[in-house]
């Protein structure tokens, strides 16, 4: 074990506490075998079993039922393994991310699997390199979605595979991750942000006052809230009192306070007090039928509003909230503390809308 990485061309095996572990080098890494507790000469001959196994791909059954090692397993997945994978790994994300990326990621596989046109534990480097390449080429498999598809969906392909592959290799069931010397690729900066004037604000809000669910569009301009933010708001978390919201659960993670606009306050107050329990939005708590009610909201505010339909969506309405507070001279801090955004963000996005001329200038002289 004294010779570096890279120079391992052939399989060894070395003794680890009362099991010989065989350890080669391969696609960028190392992998290491259990051959188990057997005598010297019988891990010798497993060792040369293994290299045989490299140059064939056919594996004896004791690789292939060997158990895990440290951080590594073995390249002999079963062929039942490798088949059909994303159900098992759909159980995995839907315990550590959340519903909308889950999707998102789930969606870039089967179109992966439907590119590559095989199964996705034998995915080489170069066929992961042509997927990506394939993102940027078509429209997506969105029927509304038209032209090219963005840098920005690229790198989220990008980012859902990789996380893939790193759980098959954890689990045994692909050998490399074939995306992992692929870099993301810069995304362009955006150079102008859309936002309502405050008269077209207005508009919006008394076309959303006659709506069951119009609350939620009042949320998004008057406190900058993001959708999933607006849906998961419960009274609880509103004090009307002190005229201030607690986002409990945002897509950064942050927990942040929000001060409440007297209008904002006066619209809510008009909530019996007997009704203020649970959400403050009547949508239903299910991910994908929030999501429904949401879109319908804008779809009937498009109806409504036929002259401001291409700008009625629900990021427009956060940058909205931020580019008023901008224009009106409010401090960048003050609107990155009630976004959940960080400073640097909020000055790129709007620092140019702020007023052009700061008079505390003037206290030089």
């Amino acid at each position: 074990m004294g010779r570096p990485k890279s120079q391992y061309h052939r399989p060894g095996k070395r003794l680890k506490g009362a099991a010989w572990r065989i350890f080669w080098r391969g696609a960028g890494s190392t992998f290491e075998l259990s051959a188990g507790r057997v005598a010297e000469d019988q891990a010798e001959l497993r060792r040369l079993e293994v290299e045989l196994a490299l140059r064939t791909g056919e594996w004896p059954e004791w690789a292939v039922a060997a158990p895990p090692v440290v951080r590594y397993r073995h390249l002999a997945a079963r062929p039942d393994e490798t088949g059909d994978v994303l159900p098992l790994y759909a159980e995995h994300l839907a315990s550590s991310v959340c519903a909308p990326w889950a999707r998102t990621s789930l969606g870039s596989l089967r179109e992966l699997a439907e590119v590559s046109g095989g199964p996705l534990a034998g995915l080489s480097a170069a066929q992961a390199s042509a997927f990506l390449d394939h993102v940027r080429r078509t429209p997506g498999p969105h029927l509304k979605r038209k032209g090219r598809r963005t840098v920005a969906t690229r790198n989220r392909a990008l980012a859902a595979c990789s996380r893939f592959y790193r759980w098959a290799v954890l689990t045994g069931r692909a050998p490399v991750n074939p995306f992992a010397g692929i870099r993301q690729l810069k995304e362009p900066d955006i150079e102008t942000i859309e936002h309502l004037s405050r008269a077209e604000r207005d508009k919006v809000l008394a076309a959303a006052e006659s709506l069951p669910d119009g609350v939620a569009v009042w949320l998004a301009l008057w406190c900058g809230m993001r959708r999933g933010e607006v849906a998961r708001c419960r009274w609880a978390e509103i004090d009307l009192d002190r005229r201030r919201l607690q986002v409990t659960k945002s897509k950064t993670g942050k927990r942040r306070s929000i001060d409440l606009a007297r209008p904002l306050v006066e619209r809510l107050t008009q909530t019996p007090k007997t009704k203020r329990r649970g959400r403050v939005v009547p949508w239903p708590a299910e991910t994908l039928a929030w999501e429904y009610q949401a879109t319908a909201l804008l779809d009937r505010l498009r109806e409504r509003l036929p002259k401001l339909a291409k700008r009625i969506r629900w990021n427009v309405f956060r940058h909205t909230f931020a580019s008023l507070l901008a224009q009106a001279n409010v401090s960048l801090w003050k609107i990155s503390e009630w976004l959940g955004n960080d400073v640097a963000v909020c000055q790129k996005h709007y620092a140019g809308q702020m007023p052009r001329h700061d008079e505390d200038i003037e206290k030089l002289a």
